[in-house]
């Protein structure tokens, strides 16, 4: 019976090892294996079918073509004043709370026979010395030629000539379920290798990532030690620079993350060229279009980004005349679907290109010519209001009290719009406590309908008749947002 399910157990594992190898036969390598390269399944008969040598043989070659130009990176770096606090009157210990020096390592990618090395900024970037050991032995200085910190990227060099370097591939051609091999230093351990699959393409992270980048997901082992290393796909190719791991005792979980390599060469040709990159830059806050807002802004699509607010300070979109409450749908040609896409595309334009931008304002559509900014680095209520008594619908569809601004409330109030009626008086568990309003919160629009004083409160009070969710324009703190309510 035991050598019956021995038996069984084999076959199903030769059957395993068929499908796999069959399986890359049908997707293909770019490598020859033994002298010759792997076609279409069709033009293969059973005798050239790769065997489980020749896919270990793939590994090999493209770890031998790669690892020459991966190194491992030390660094020291001072750290900020020690927090340690010994209580008034004991003596002093020399050296306590003063700077102190830390180590730390990382990993990076040389990508010329120059000596530029790709790595991450968290590894390089606030170094005060870094160490480079290459995979012959040798070690050598490095210093930082730039980093941006948005996409936590950085361009180290090492003084030396004809490096063996690595070809950056093309990361939009990335598909789910390819192949990737991980290379680096984990723990300090150098040049090791990884392999993996690629588990998602664009994955948006959030403020965790950054604005700028989405991510390739890949399963194959990274570790503390492996950022700035590279992601190699079969061709030998780097397609990412590795940065983030997710895990909850800080090691490998098979969920890590890669900055795709067609974005690290756009960072790497800015850094060489000055040192810094700089973005485009419209001045404006940004949020996706909801049902509740296209029908207070009168738009009828479904995508864009509405502009929530702009800074008191210089904006370009303002001085073009752009203003909260327009639907952004269109910017330089390209249409526009999400804020995300939308600040990608204008960080990706040349400073002070004058771009065509179309938006939709109460229903019409208009267009506006903006000259780009630079991108910045990343970047009181009063009590003083009219008294007065409000409709007993007011309380009851909103949930607020309400009295009216006059000229020298604004001022006290600095507000941005010069009108509107402010929140006295937020009742529990309404409509308004709900979306988070507070007394001192000013509001300039309910749906699509301007309120410049109570009277405008009032109208657009009996408007909702029957409305299950209504758009209110606030400004609170000295910024202007749009807030969604449940009447439900």
């Amino acid at each position: 019976m035991e050598n019956n399910v021995s038996t069984r157990g084999k076959l199903s594992s030769m059957r395993i090892l068929a499908c796999v190898v069959a399986l890359l036969v049908a997707v293909g390598f770019g490598f020859e294996l033994k002298g010759s390269s792997v076609g279409p399944v069709q033009a293969q008969t059973k005798a050239q079918l790769p065997t489980p040598q020749d896919l270990s043989r793939t590994f090999i070659n493209v770890a031998k073509q790669v690892k020459p130009a991966v190194v491992n990176i030390d660094v020291v770096e001072k750290t900020k004043r020690s927090s340690v606090q010994l209580p008034e009157g004991f003596p002093q210990i020399p050296g306590l709370g003063s700077p102190r020096r830390q180590k730390g390592t990382g990993s990076g990618v040389i990508i010329s026979a120059d000596g530029y090395i790709l790595t991450n900024n968290h590894v390089a970037g606030d170094a005060e010395q870094i160490n480079v050991k290459l995979a012959d032995g040798r070690e050598l200085k490095a210093r930082v030629i730039g980093k941006d910190s948005e996409t936590d990227l950085a361009v180290i060099k090492v003084d030396a000539q004809n490096l063996t370097f690595a070809r950056l591939g093309d990361s939009d051609k990335l598909e789910q379920g390819e192949w990737v091999i991980a290379l680096g230093s984990p723990f300090g351990l150098q040049q090791t290798m990884t392999a993996g699959i690629v588990s998602a393409t664009g994955r948006d992270l959030g403020v965790q990532g950054g604005q700028f980048t989405n991510f390739i997901q890949t399963d194959a082992s990274i570790n503390p030690g492996n950022s700035g290393g590279p992601l190699i796909n079969m061709d030998g190719e780097v397609v990412g620079i590795n940065t983030l791991i997710f895990s909850q005792n800080g090691t490998s979980s098979g969920i890590g993350f890669a900055i795709p390599a067609n974005l690290a060469q756009k960072v790497y040709a800015q850094l060489i060229k000055s040192g810094k990159v700089t973005r485009g830059y419209l001045g404006v806050s940004l949020r996706p279009v909801s049902p509740s807002l296209a029908k207070a802004t009168g738009y009828n699509g479904s995508e864009g980004a509405v502009v929530d607010d702009l800074p008191r300070d210089y904006s370009p979109a303002g001085n073009a005349g752009l203003r909260s409450g327009d639907v952004i749908v269109e910017f330089d040609g390209k249409h526009v679907t999400s804020p995300k896409q939308l600040t990608e595309m204008v960080a990706d334009t040349p400073v002070g290109k004058p771009t065509q931008v179309k938006y939709v304002r109460d229903g019409r559509t208009e267009v506006a010519t903006i000259k780009l900014g630079e991108r910045p680095s990343r970047i009181g209520e009063s009590d003083q209001m009219d008294k007065g008594d409000d409709p007993e619908e007011a309380p009851a569809k909103l949930g607020v009290s309400v009295s009216e601004i006059n000229p020298s409330i604004a001022r006290e109030m600095k507000l941005r719009i010069p009108s509107g009626v402010a929140i006295t008086r937020v009742q529990p568990n309404s409509p308004a406590a709900e979306a988070g309003l507070q007394p001192g919160d000013v509001i300039h629009r309910i749906n699509r309908m301007p309120v410049t004083n109570r009277q405008d409160y009032l109208r657009a009070l009996t408007s909702l008749k029957g409305e299950k969710e209504v758009t209110l324009q606030v400004e609170t703190g000295g910024r202007l947002t749009f807030v969604s309510l449940d009447l439900d």
